[in-house]
């Protein structure tokens, strides 16, 4: 078995590699899609000799190779270049929209917690049931529907029937966080929702397993109460594949975070992807995918770290 030390040093290795894999495959992925952004910038109307200088200026004369690895001391030092489309420093746009984003996929992910676990641990207790039947409709009906669809519905919702939502209407987390919180609700309720019935799934069928489990007979034998069981023992056991479990959810929710903001008119990170994507902004593009591409790597690594000190087997040669 890997002593913590080396596992751990094993999995930034892992995790450094992974990086430069993903820096490559997106630098390629968007030096190869037709078009030229100095064309694009200036417009059908622009002489070849004043697209060429644009070129020139923002470095696209130069060879292939030489412009990855420019580029790519520029992402690991925060310095991915200036936008195009807004002739500001790409890290400078990326942190004023991460709020938003980050934000929204914070509390849903808080939100698929607190309602699957309650969920999982109710329904298991009593698997086959008239209860487990009723959560596991619930969550076959929310697994359906799509975070778009969720947010248009509820969207429908909340200012038709009830006048609670203005759609657009962000609040900045420095001028009033609670009321930044309060406009962010509704996006993370839309986002939570399917991910409530993933979660919900994987968190009951592997207490249900856990429950059939030797030790678990072997403690009743010992007169310990189901509900003992199920917190000393069971839950903690179910913790590896919850773990896995929520890093993949939380992955997902901020890809999906994106999508819901455009439905919503947030100021996020998926209106800002949608722009770049339209002006053939280079360093803005890239910088949003591979930071998205980044976070979601770190995720999987804690998970692994969380996972190998939840359970040590996971550690074994």
């Amino acid at each position: 078995m890997k002593s913590k030390s080396g596992y751990i040093i094993g999995k930034i290795i892992e995790l450094i590699l992974t990086l430069l894999v993903v820096s490559l495959l997106v630098f390629i992925a968007f030096s190869v899609i037709p078009g030229d952004a100095a064309r694009v910038m200036l417009g059908p109307n622009a002489s070849d000799s004043q697209v060429e200088l644009l070129r020139a200026e923002l470095g696209l004369d130069k060879p292939l190779v030489s412009r990855y690895f420019s580029w790519l001391l520029g992402i690991f030092t925060f310095n991915p270049g200036v936008s195009y489309s807004y002739s500001i420093d790409v890290s400078e746009l990326i942190a004023q929209r991460l709020p938003v984003t980050l934000g929204t996929s914070a509390i849903a992910m808080i939100m698929v917690i607190i309602v699957s676990y309650p969920l999982a641990i109710l329904s298991a207790r009593k698997p086959g049931r008239l209860g487990d039947q009723i959560c596991s409709v619930i969550g076959h009906v929310l697994f359906a529907i799509p975070p778009y669809v969720a947010s248009l519905l509820l969207i429908l919702l909340a200012s038709s029937v009830f006048s609670l939502l203005t759609v657009g209407n962000y609040v900045k987390p420095s001028d009033d966080f609670f009321g930044y919180i309060g406009c962010l609700l509704l996006p993370s309720f839309a986002i939570a929702l399917p991910k409530i019935a993933m979660s919900f799934k994987f968190l009951r069928s592997s207490i249900i397993e856990q429950q059939s489990s030797d030790y678990v007979r072997t403690s009743k034998s010992h007169g310990l109460s189901d509900f003992k069981i199920l917190i000393r023992h069971v839950l903690p056991n179910s913790n590896v594949s919850s773990i896995t479990i929520i890093s993949i959810i939380m992955s997902d929710i901020l890809g999906g975070s994106l999508i819901v903001e455009q439905v919503f008119n947030l100021p996020g990170l998926g209106r800002l992807l949608l722009s770049a994507v339209q002006g053939r902004d280079f360093p803005l593009l890239s910088g949003i995918v591979f930071y998205i591409a980044f976070i979601t790597v770190i995720l999987y690594f804690i998970s692994d770290i969380a996972s190998s000190f939840a359970d040590p087997r996971i550690r074994l040669k």
